[in-house]
């Protein structure tokens, strides 16, 4: 693709984001602008490898096998990284211009997962509240960061045995995510529109096809803590506008 009417970057199919230069930084950034997630228009030159899904860009760790969550009307709802350690996904949601989205959600889950009668647990982590949530043997970290009219919500679910190694993957691959949110305005805690790259990478394309014709509802197995893909909604909760 040829760079985009912001001179913001270019965008390949094939997964390699590659970035032009922008405006100087602004003042009072925060944390993950400095360090990651990033948004696309200030998205570093670091020639990484990511599943480009349209409104995100995916650093994939090296072996993970991935899995297509459909919606059962049709549009794409996730893509699941599955390592041996267990399952991580990324999601982007439109969020207001003055954040805040994360604090409300965060314990909204935290009590429907107590309802459910999973063990919860409140930690701090690089970008503020996570949520830790075990059921049994299975355990699922939540991490949540905030960008410009985005957020995004990062989980890891799996064995006890190996949470400590997964929830690190996790944050890397939280930090090397780009956020490439559209100019349309689109209901708060709505998910970023998805879409399958025509040419996914070599590594990845054979378990993503593979698939595709599934239709599963949850991202966790059922005997572990069940997050729910999509968002609730809120009455009067409004939109999230697209980009100026």
């Amino acid at each position: 693709m040829s760079e985009d009417g912001r001179g913001g970057r270019h965008r390949h199919r094939a997964g390699r984001v590659a970035q032009v230069s922008v405006a100087a930084e602004p003042a009072g950034r925060r944390h993950h602008q400095r360090q990651g997630p990033w948004d696309a228009e200030d998205a570093p030159r670091d020639g990484r490898l990511r599943l480009d899904l349209g409104s995100v860009q995916l650093p994939i760790p090296r072996g993970a096998r991935l899995k297509a969550e459909p919606d059962p009307s049709g549009p794409l709802r996730a893509v699941h990284a599955l390592v041996p350690e267990g399952r991580l996904t990324v999601s982007a949601f439109a969020a207001p211009r003055t954040g805040g989205l994360w604090p409300e959600l965060v314990e909204e889950l935290a009590a429907q997962l107590q309802k459910e009668g999973a063990t919860i647990r409140r930690d701090r982590g690089e970008w503020g509240r996570e949520l830790v949530a075990r059921n049994g043997n299975t355990v699922a970290r939540v991490v949540g960061v905030e960008g410009p009219r985005w957020m995004l919500r990062g989980v890891g679910t799996g064995p006890v045995e190996h949470a400590l190694k997964l929830h690190g993957m996790l944050r890397e691959m939280l930090r090397g995510t780009v956020v490439a949110r559209s100019s349309d305005p689109l209901p708060v805690r709505s998910l970023l529109p998805l879409e399958v790259p025509e040419d996914v990478p070599e590594e990845f394309a054979d378990s993503l096809v593979e698939s595709m014709p599934t239709k599963p509802r949850q991202i966790t197995r059922p005997e572990g803590p069940v997050i729910p893909m999509m968002l609730p909604q809120r009455a009067g909760a409004g939109t999230s506008p697209g980009r100026t």
